[in-house]
């Protein structure tokens, strides 16, 4: 049964051929604009397979002898099979995908077989072009990986020391064959492939090379045995260089994931090999192959390693970035012990971060390694054992121009805690320093408020205080009229109203009552006069008793009276209310006595604040009195009876000391229990 699409584009490509649009080469179909190519122009074209597309060998790459271009095959057009080398005829359409344009819908017959056309032989600078694209090539290269999926094999070659890859269709011996060619010099014949986006620019380049029989080694694979022995320290020297084999010996320090690190007594260094899982660390093998260029120190590119023999791992070297001989250390397997200050995901490794002594660096370890990390917290002092590899931000990699290093730990055992940190770290410590921060700005903040709040209490209260202070003053003023003014006037009163009845009967006794009322309301005048100025005087609640004592002789004195002293000693006191206001009447009236009685020179005031007592003397050099006569003048004197009543208002005791010409000493003793 006929295939109608296939009828169909048989029809097309014949009605194109009529025309005078008809592409029948390779170069023309390559220069077609992308808009034209889209237009599906009619191919007929004649050239030779020089490669399949591993995965759909259906599909191949055609070479006319000048160009190359890709096909893809319609089912109804494809030969059973296909190889390398098959002469041709592709009859289908343009087609704009691809980096150049490429043909679709191809209907393939084979005409025969020819040799594969003479390979293009690209220098480095021409390996990027764009014109080499779907060209059949020919480069020097060197083997060093593969990996094999998805029904084909991928090699990883380094081409005139660019990294590229080459894809080849899997066979039965292709595991086998890779493995022979690994770190070997090769001359490889393929079709060069671009990798493009969808804009069709180019962002990469790789090889489909049509079998391993594409691949030739440029060195025998045979005769190890005649390779010269060396050690690592000759390797790259003198008649060494990256294109004669050799062979060197020691003991594998640690795996890598490009092979392993071999020791032997003149330094260490990189052996780049395929597998390696089978040497454990400890081994000593040959390895044989080719010295390639490195940073600090060559490496050997093995195309075959040999076991020679098991044994124990030896043991890592020492090293401190600042003393130690850094060239012997590159490469070397070595042990160092450092503060761990934290950790970070990269794209094949774990990267930790240490510091030891003053230099910061990092030590990978293989993903694959990273569960059996212990758990590290920032601070721990830990032992580091891998392999040192030296570092340096300047251009070129001088040893000269080294200024770092890092650690490649093994996937295991690469790692030990010494001593964990301090539970008071930097972090934590920050972290309280921040709740303490806070709290004191939230106790400013309180301190604030409550002052605020105390300022109003303290305003309450001191005007409360102002209103009772008023209350009491006005209670102390009551009292004061009380027992002083109201007394005397109502004594004043009897002694006039005594006069009724004297008068007519004994006119003797009436002149000395009028005399006694005459002298008591002299006294009241004289005692509301003082009261008044006691009213006025703020010098004794502003200021205290002591101030306002010595005010006395301002109040008290005269050009032509005697002098007065006062004087104050010992701590002050602070009193009950009123104590003061007592001790300074009795002051006043003992001074005043002493100026209208005493007819002295000199007064002395004393105010003395003693541990047990208070004690105030009023002594004068006046003409003084018989002291046992006090009780009698007492009765005619109200001053001295106003003086005993203020002492025992206050719990004080009152003496009174004097004789005929000897001046006269009042003393008011009060009792520091009693005044408390």
């Amino acid at each position: 049964m006929l295939d109608f699409r296939a009828v169909l584009l048989a029809c097309l490509v014949s009605l194109n051929a009529t025309g005078s649009e008809l592409i029948t080469d390779l170069a023309t179909l390559r220069s077609l604009p992308s808009a034209d190519a889209a237009k599906g122009i009619a191919v007929k074209i004649e050239g030779t397979v020089v490669g399949l597309e591993p995965s759909a060998p259906f599909h191949f790459f055609l070479n006319d002898g000048k160009a190359g271009c890709f096909i893809k095959t319609h089912p109804s057009g494809r030969p059973e099979q296909l190889a390398p080398g098959d002469h041709v005829r592709v009859e289908g359409l343009s087609d704009p995908l691809g980096f150049y344009p490429s043909v679709r819908e191809g209907r393939v017959t084979i005409l025969g077989k020819r040799p594969l056309p003479q390979p293009v032989k690209p220098i480095a600078g021409e390996l990027f072009a764009p014109e080499l694209d779907s060209q059949w090539v020919e480069v020097p290269a060197v083997v060093t990986g593969y990996e094999l999926a998805d029904e084909r094999i991928t090699l990883a070659l380094e081409v005139h020391g660019l990294p590229f890859k080459a894809e080849l269709p899997v066979s039965p011996d292709s595991e086998a064959r890779a493995a022979e060619l690994m770190q070997r010099p090769v001359m490889i014949q393929g079709v060069m492939g671009t990798i493009f986006n969808r804009q069709r620019q180019m962002t990469d380049r790789h090889f489909f090379v049509p079998s391993f029989a594409a691949i030739i080694p440029t060195t025998p694979l045979e005769g190890a045995h005649d390779h010269p022995l060396l050690t690592v320290s000759l390797l790259l020297t003198g008649l060494y260089g990256p294109s004669s084999p050799v062979r060197l010996q020691g003991v594998v320090t640690q795996l890598d994931p490009k092979g392993f690190y071999l020791r032997d007594e003149s330094g260490s260094t990189l052996i780049q090999a395929a597998k390696v899982d089978h040497i454990p660390p400890g081994s000593k093998v040959e390895a044989e192959g080719f010295g390639a260029v490195a940073p600090f120190r060559p490496v050997l590119r093995a195309s075959r390693v040999t076991l020679l023999s098991s044994g124990s791992p030896q043991a890592p070297l020492p090293f401190d970035f600042q003393t130690s001989d850094l060239s012997a250390h590159h490469a070397e397997w070595v042990t160092l012990d450092a503060d761990f200050l934290g950790q970070r995901d990269g794209p094949i490794d774990g990267i930790l971060q240490f510091r030891s002594g003053g230099q910061f660096f990092e030590a990978l370890q293989p993903n694959q390694g990273r569960a059996a990390l212990p758990a590290l917290t920032t601070g721990d002092r830990v032992r580091l054992t891998g392999i040192c590899e030296l570092t340096t931000t300047h251009a070129l990699p001088r040893i000269d121009w080294v200024d770092g290093f890092r650690i490649h730990l093994p996937e295991t055992g690469g790692l030990f805690i010494i001593s964990h940190a301090p539970w008071w770290n930097t972090r934590r410590l920050l972290f309280a320093l921040g709740i303490m921060s806070g709290i004191a700005v939230l106790g400013f903040l309180g301190t604030g408020l409550l002052r605020r709040q105390v300022k109003r209490q303290m305003q309450i209260i001191s005007d409360k205080l102002r209103s009772e202070a008023v209350g009491e003053e006005r209670d102390r003023m009551a009292r004061e009229l009380h027992d002083t003014l109201e007394q005397q006037l109502s004594g004043i009163a009897l002694q006039l109203d005594s006069l009724d009845h004297a008068y007519t009967r004994n006119p003797v006794a009436a002149s000395a009552t009028l005399t006694l009322a005459r002298r008591m309301l002299r006294y009241t005048r004289h005692d509301a006069r003082r009261s008044v100025w006691d009213l006025r005087s703020k010098v004794l609640e502003r200021d205290g008793l002591p101030a306002a004592l010595s005010a006395i002789p301002e109040t008290s004195g005269s050009p032509v009276g005697p002098s007065i002293e006062v004087h104050v000693s010992g701590e002050k006191r602070v009193m009950p209310p009123g104590v003061d206001f007592h001790l300074l009447r009795i002051a006043q009236e003992a001074t005043t006595n002493a100026i209208k009685h005493g007819g002295g020179t000199s007064i002395r005031i004393e105010l003395s604040y003693q541990p047990e007592h208070t004690s105030l003397t009023i002594t004068d050099d006046g003409a003084g009195f018989d002291s046992s006569t006090v009780q009698t003048l007492a009765g005619q004197h109200f001053g001295l009876l106003g003086m005993r009543e203020r002492a025992g208002k206050i719990g004080a005791s009152l003496v009174i000391k004097s004789a005929p010409g000897a001046g006269c000493a009042v003393t008011v003793l009060l009792s520091n229990e009693k005044s408390s």
